[in-house]
């Protein structure tokens, strides 16, 4: 076959491929997670999915949002003037009544009160009583930590579950939030009695459990913690009971006691027309195909604030977050449900609960019913109660499960934050904090901005929420990894009250399959019949084109289209078409390359091939960074080693070090014997040659600590190394004679790292870097400062650091250079005495710190016989 029909034909198969499973990826996606069986692999290409869109979040600048909104942080600085959370109740409702009082729509609570405050019972009967005088104002709030998978006709089962937890407290009626919702037969039907019996039958078994366990004959000898621990147990017990409810995993269906049920069930049901005269077998299948599976993410316990506070409130709402499959946060549920019994299983989000208060809105939520008779959510729409008729505001796009995608403004402080001390002056001035930006939209610092309190908060809504780092409420979005929770609901708060919606591509899943499959026999077409300079244009263009307009779609439009499966397409074809040709019209060239790559860098062979100038002797001068590393006590080894082992521990050793070099972009210049000499910044040039160098270093440390094992395990000499780097100008070039060249680098500075190596045995380090290596690396990794020397062969000292990690260190060793960064001051300034107790102070904290013993030996020594006038702290290395 010519090389265009196989190049057709596997661009074909491919693009069939894609086509099919996209079939059945898109139909995943669309589930909700609760209802997906198990599938690691959808899960993987989800997850890429997502992460690739959340480039397009990247490129957004931020932007200002005009919504009367504020989260009231409760933040560190608050913590530290008022006292560490939870606060107690009278501070709480202090600070509530001063923001009711200064006029207010609405506070929401993104944190709980589940518990009595511990001997001020008063301080919470005095916050329930702010909360009666002001039902309208304050919206407390509740969290559910389990999401439930059960069968759709368990939903009677559920919502019994969530009344007798005290769900009629928290899921009441609101008149500012409907759900139009066509029901069946049996949910009018009044089913607490059959479930009183039921529950109670299972919580006391539960009961009779945990006092046999715990060997008590009431519930009065246990504790207050095992009283707690009870009463949890209690309630989850409902709800699991609930999965099981009419299946042959039922306890109440056991043979032995359906008889005793079977009444209670005919009861519910013998008013009724036409369900009164089944038997309870036939009633027990009605019931089961009376349901379809609802969209709305079903949650089953629903912590409750304590009842001087959770009764008299007229709102309540959810402060979960919704994650997707990668744990970030990018879309917002606007209401949740325990059950679905209209009035008392639906439980409105802490963003829809504010943006109703905040003004004369109602919303509503129209169900329908989709193919094979499943429920699914047609219209949320949110109208003004004070016209007549309603007047529609806006139809918001919320996904099938009824979430909004989160058209985050920018990354935290992005809203306005009021720390929350801020409430407990008299002045009547507030500091408001925001970040702010520069005219090209980038955020430069957080602007503390002081107000007029009652102008500031006059019709704001408000969100109470801890934003204290160790509070740990904290949430990982496209845009920052560290996002507070409670910005989450501020954000969609303003998102609601600005009108500012992402909004996802509604016929995703069904055309995006077809889609692929056009676009995939097009680029095939194109490719097979055009060169490989041609095809990368074509791929090229097709790339910029089609990102072009995915990012303009979602900056312009405000629309998100998940878009990694046509870009894996148009990669997957590109990829294996080239490489077919790749293997057919290169395979000579490809296999010198790889004979060559055994011997020098592989960036080096792509430089050498590119252009024959490179062939030529000659050197340029460059800025760079060079690496040694050398095997401590070689020589040793290799006398106790016939020649053939020695070959192989060199092998073992050598094989991935020099991985290790080329992972991180730096060029293998030679083996010495058991040394390594590499360089980075050429001939592909890096600005970070320095920390590449450094993290190279890092890595190698990390792999010899398993290579000391298999050493070990396999009765092989025990090795350890050191190393050397410095950072300068040097010569890098194809250096040699006319018969034998080589790719190396030569100065002096090259020269220093060589001696830096071998320094390492003066003080007992693994790591030593130059200054000009620690000034390019910055604060990217942790070193210190451990002499300044004078190197055989140059007058001029430099002071030589090591290398201790990369990013923040541990608290030990953090502690460890607290003490030697003091001693190490103290001793340059003479000060002997003083140096010596503080180096040992860092050998308590580390008693296997050779640095600091070498300078406690110093420090006796100089105390002994004291230095000449003239010294200059310099050590002078005697050998190379």
């Amino acid at each position: 076959m010519k090389t265009e029909r196989i190049s057709l034909l596997i661009g074909f198969i491919i693009t069939l491929g894609i086509f099919a499973f996209s079939l059945s990826y898109y139909k995943y996606k669309a589930t909700p997670a609760i209802q997906r069986g198990e599938n690691q692999f959808m899960d993987i290409v989800e997850v890429l999915d997502l992460r690739f869109n959340d480039l397009k979040y990247k490129l957004k600048k931020p932007s200002n949002s005009q919504a009367p909104v504020a989260l009231i942080a409760l933040d560190d600085a608050s913590l530290r003037e008022i006292g560490r959370w939870p606060w107690s109740r009278e501070l709480v409702s202090e600070m509530t009544e001063k923001l009711i009082d200064n006029g207010v729509s609405s506070v929401g609570f993104d944190v709980i009160f589940s518990e009595p405050e511990k001997g001020l019972l008063e301080a919470d009967a005095k916050f329930g009583q702010l909360i009666q005088k002001h039902p309208d104002k304050i919206i407390l709030g509740t969290f559910s930590e389990k999401q439930h998978n059960y069968k759709p006709y368990q939903d009677l089962c559920v919502a019994e579950a969530f009344l007798k937890n005290g769900g009629d407290q928290i899921a009441k009626l609101n008149p500012k939030f409907a759900i139009d919702e066509t029901g069946t037969v049996f949910d009018d039907l009044n089913w607490a009695p059959l479930f009183e019996v039921l529950f109670q039958n299972v919580q006391h078994e539960v009961q009779q459990g945990v006092l046999q366990g715990l060997k008590k004959n009431s519930v009065e000898e246990l504790t207050e913690f095992q009283k707690n621990n009870l009463a949890a147990r209690k309630s989850e017990s409902l709800f699991e009971y609930c999965k099981t409810w009419l299946t042959p995993q039922d306890v109440f269906l056991d043979k032995e006691v359906v008889a005793g049920v079977t009444p209670l069930y005919l009861k519910v049901t013998a008013s009724h027309k036409e369900l009164g005269s089944l038997s309870f077998e036939e009633l027990v299948e009605k019931i089961k195909t009376a349901y379809t599976n609802h969209p709305i993410p079903q949650y089953g316990e629903w912590t409750p604030n304590v009842p001087v506070m959770q009764m008299p409130a007229s709102y309540s709402a959810s402060f979960v977050a919704m994650q997707d499959a990668d744990g970030y946060v990018r879309r917002y549920p606007l209401y949740f449900r325990s059950g679905n019994k209209l009035g008392s299983s639906f439980i409105p989000s802490l963003a829809l609960q504010s943006y109703l208060l905040s003004g004369p809105y109602r919303a509503e939520v129209k169900m329908g019913t989709g193919l094979g008779g499943v429920k699914k959510l047609d219209e949320f729409t949110i109208y003004n109660m004070e016209t007549e008729p309603e007047q529609k505001v806006a139809s918001l796009p919320v996904g099938k499960s009824g979430e909004l995608l989160i058209n985050y403004y920018g990354r935290q402080m992005s809203l306005p934050y009021v720390s929350a001390k801020e409430l407990f002056n008299d002045s009547p001035n507030v500091s408001v904090q925001l970040m702010e930006r520069s005219a090209g939209g980038k955020q430069i610092e957080i602007r503390q901005t002081t107000v007029s309190k009652q102008e500031f908060f006059k019709n704001r809504s408000v969100l109470v929420g801890a934003t204290a780092i160790g509070l740990y409420d904290l949430r990982s979005t496209p845009l920052e990894a560290n996002y507070p929770g409670p910005e989450l609901h501020l954000t969609m708060l303003a998102n609601l009250l600005d009108q500012n919606f992402l909004k996802a591509w509604t016929k995703e899943t069904s055309l995006m399959p077809y889609l692929l499959l056009v676009l995939g026999i097009l680029i095939t077409i194109a490719w097979a019949f055009v060169d490989s300079l041609t095809s990368f244009m074509i791929l090229a263009g097709v790339m910029i084109v089609g990102l072009g307009v995915d990012i303009w779609l979602f900056l312009s439009r405000k629309l998100l289209v998940h878009t990694f499966m046509p870009y894996a397409l148009i990669l997957f074809c590109f990829f294996a078409i080239q490489l077919y040709r790749y293997f057919t019209e290169e395979k000579k060239k490809r296999e010198l390359k790889s004979t060559f790559s055994k011997y020098v860098s592989p960036a080096v062979v792509d430089e050498l091939l590119k252009d024959a100038e490179n062939l030529k002797l000659g050197g340029r001068k460059e800025h760079m960074t060079v690496f040694f590393s050398d095997v401590r006590g070689f020589t040793t080894i290799s006398e106790k080693l016939p020649p053939e082992e020695l070959s192989r521990v060199l092998n073992l050793y050598l094989t991935p070090m020099t991985e290790i070099v080329f992972k991180n972009n730096g060029t293998l210049d030679k083996y010495i014997g058991d040394a390594i000499m590499a360089f980075f910044g050429a001939p592909i040039k890096h600005k970070n040659h320095a920390k590449e160098a450094c993290r190279c270093a890092l890595q190698n440390l990390e792999k010899l600590k398993d290579l000391q094992k298999e050493f070990e395990a396999q009765g092989l000499p025990h090795i350890d190394i050191g190393i050397g780097i410095n950072t300068g100008a040097m010569s890098v070039g194809n250096m040699g004679s006319n018969i034998v060249q080589n790719y190396t680098v030569m100065g002096d500075s090259v020269n220093l790292a060589a001696r830096l190596e071998g320094i390492n045995k003066e003080y007992g380090t693994r790591i030593i870097i130059s200054q000009f290596t620690h000034a390019e690396i910055g604060s990217d990794f942790t070193s210190r400062e451990v002499d300044r020397v004078r190197v055989k062969g140059k007058y001029e000292p430099v002071r030589i650091f090591e290398l201790v990690c990369e990013g923040e260190p541990s608290d030990q060793v953090s502690a460890l250079m607290k003490h030697f960064h003091q001693g190490y001051e103290l001793y340059h300034k003479k000060q002997f005495a003083e140096a010596l107790e503080v180096f040992k102070k860092a050998l308590t904290v580390s008693q296997n710190d050779p640095v600091s013993e070498l300078y406690v030996e110093r420090c006796q020594e100089y105390l002994s016989s004291a230095p000449p006038d003239d010294w200059d702290g310099v050590y002078v290395m005697k050998t190379k």
